[in-house]
């Protein structure tokens, strides 16, 4: 559940929310239906988008397609798959936490950061040509928080 909503439901404790709390629940249900149309989108066409990608990337990524094509293969849909149930869950705080931090940190110790960052920024494009405008922005807010984590850490490397 989306870590605002939680945060609220439990500092109840044996009293009414107020408006401010209920604001969180209203901004919730007031774009769910967004949410839940670019998460039935993505649900049917995942899997073509990314091996769109990895198409599209094989003339300047060749070497690294070969040997790691369906590691990443397995590794884009993973992360497009949670993306999708974080925007549906309306939780980007729990999306960082839970995924971004853990796969930044196996991409650094990989040395992997800039190529992926590669190859989820081309993931980014084909959403914005392949989704509704709405859907493909939404969905970009966390591939961009995900590409975000891989940037500082390979500018730092």
């Amino acid at each position: 559940m989306n870590n605002n909503l939680t945060k609220n439901l439990t500092d109840v404790d044996g009293r009414y929310l107020v408006d401010t709390e209920l604001d969180v629940f209203q901004e919730f249900a007031s774009n769910y239906a967004i949410r839940r149309s670019a998460y039935e989108y993505l649900q049917q066409h995942a899997d073509e988008m990314v091996l769109t990608t990895l198409r599209r990337l094989t003339s300047s990524h060749r070497q690294a397609i070969q040997q790691h094509g369906d590691l990443c293969k397995r590794d884009m849909s993973y992360v497009l798959r949670y993306a999708a149930l974080s925007m549906l869950k309306d939780d980007q705080a729990g999306f960082v936490e839970e995924l971004v931090l853990w796969m930044q940190n196996i991409l650094f110790a990989l040395k992997k950061e800039q190529q992926s960052l590669k190859f989820y920024q081309e993931l980014q494009t084909i959403i914005s040509e392949q989704m509704p405008t709405q859907e493909a922005q939404l969905i970009n807010q966390y591939l961009t928080l995900f590409t975000e984590a891989l940037a500082v850490r390979g500018a730092i490397a």
